[in-house]
Formats: C-alpha cells, structure tokens, sequence
C-alpha cells in the first residue's frame, strides 16, 4: 500500500505568516522559542490558501493511507512536546483526522522513506534527503501543481509494482 505523509507547516498551515509577526527576520533561535512557549504559534496558524484543495483531494485516494509527518523544530524536550501539543490541537481543531507523526528535525523526515510512501513538502531539505532514503517527494508550492504531480506518482508506483508483481511468475 502506498503511504501518503503531509507536511504541516507551509504545506497545510501557513506558519511563516503567524511566525513574521514574531520575528521577521526568521533568525532568533529564542524567538522560536518563545513563539512556541510563550505565543502557542502551533494553535494560530491558518490554512494555506489552497490547504482545502489538496486534502479534499487526498481523501478521495481511498486505496492510499494518509499520515501527517511534521518536525517540532528542536530537540529540547519541553519545547518538542509542547510543539507537538499544539500541533495536534491544531489538526483536530481543523477536523484533519489522519494520524500525526513527529520528528525532531527535517532531517528525520527521511526515516519514513520507503518505495512505496510519497511525502509532500515545501522544504527541499525535506524532500532531497526523503528521495535519497528510497522514498518519493513532491516539492509543495501550490496544491494544483501538487495534486497533479501526486496523481501522477501514484499512477507510476502502481505500474511499476504491477510490473514487478508480474516479473515474479
């Protein structure tokens, strides 16, 4: 079965917008920080302006499973967790019902590649190290573009397993 991973931030909730107010910059480690502690930014954010789009149109892939793999931002214990809550008080206020998986860093996102799992994504330090791992991505800018390179994906990774599948006889 394929695996569908959702990123959350830029690809689902426009994080950049809520975080600008904060720092505009985008460089203060502590502003970070702070946003996350002391601002609860994971419980702000608003849709991207195509979110509704892209997940109307992944829940109609019903031979697909759907996850949510997001990164917290940090190693540091209080501040992973407290990321995470306000994550998934996020998804269930947004009525977004897959399952949420959480790491650390970009980086980590890799772990979950596979053959057979697509993650979408804005960030190509997500995406290279997925494709890298064996997994296939999709840069996210816009979800028209998105959904047709999904569609796309998908029809290829199913041929290419049905052509293995009839190798094996």
């Amino acid at each position: 079965m394929i695996t569908l991973y959702l990123d959350m931030d830029g690809v689902l909730a426009d994080f950049h917008k809520e975080y600008d107010k904060i720092d505009p910059n985008r460089e203060d480690r502590k502003k970070f920080r702070s946003a996350v502690i002391d601002h609860k930014i994971f419980t702000k954010l608003d849709f991207m302006p195509d979110t509704q789009q892209l997940l109307n149109h992944v829940s109609k892939l019903h031979t697909v499973k759907i996850e949510i793999l997001t990164s917290m931002g940090t190693h540091e214990p209080f501040q992973a967790n407290e990321a995470k809550s306000q994550k998934l008080k996020w998804l269930a206020a947004h009525n977004i019902p897959y399952k949420a998986n959480f790491v650390h860093s970009k980086g980590e996102k890799a772990k979950y590649a596979t053959p057979t799992s697509i993650l979408i994504d804005d960030s190509p330090g997500c995406i290279a190290p997925f494709i890298e791992a064996g997994g296939h991505g999709i840069l996210h800018k816009h979800s028209s573009e998105t959904i047709r390179i999904l569609d796309s994906t998908i029809l290829q990774m199913r041929a290419n397993n049905v052509r293995l599948t009839q190798t094996n006889f």
